[in-house]
């Protein structure tokens, strides 16, 4: 049940976000809509973003879904599967900031690749690798886009 619910939820994300890129700018902002996940019913609920969000920020809110959820299972003892976390390729679609497109940008993106190969390389070792994958998220962020930042920060395993 909680694999179907998840392919489900990372489909409605790809579906959207395809959506976005062929929809008029008129279109855009009648259906600009955020999936959230309540901490009380764990549900996927639109919300309204004033902001049209891009793709890539689309993605990354998808990334922090995952990564508030991958925390879950950690913290229940359980191992992480990365065919319940497909890897997300962010850097490929449109950034909120074009300016963003440079070479550290792609350096951070591959670094937070290999994090994210090495999450799930090691099972015995998944809370240290997890950390490790979301102080590359950090790191990124506290270069490219700070809004996140104190969201993000919640996310690591003490």
């Amino acid at each position: 049940m909680k694999k179907t619910i998840a392919v489900l939820f990372v489909f409605s994300f790809l579906i959207l976000g395809w959506q976005s890129c062929n929809q008029t700018d008129s279109q855009k902002k009648e259906t600009a809509t955020t999936p959230v996940i309540t901490k009380e019913a764990k549900a996927c609920t639109p919300i309204k973003d004033p902001n049209n969000p891009k793709p890539m920020a689309l993605m990354m809110r998808m990334m922090a879904a995952n990564a508030d959820s991958m925390r879950s299972q950690l913290l229940r003892g359980e191992t992480l599967d990365s065919t319940n976390y497909p890897f997300i390729k962010f850097y490929l679609v449109e950034p909120t900031d074009p300016n963003v497109l440079e070479p550290q940008f792609f350096e951070n993106a591959r670094l937070f690749q290999q994090a994210y190969k090495n999450l799930f390389a090691k099972p015995k070792d998944q809370i240290k690798r997890y950390n490790l994958l979301i102080n590359s998220c950090i790191k990124c962020h506290e270069s490219y886009c700070s809004g996140p930042l104190k969201r993000i920060r919640k996310f690591p395993i003490e």
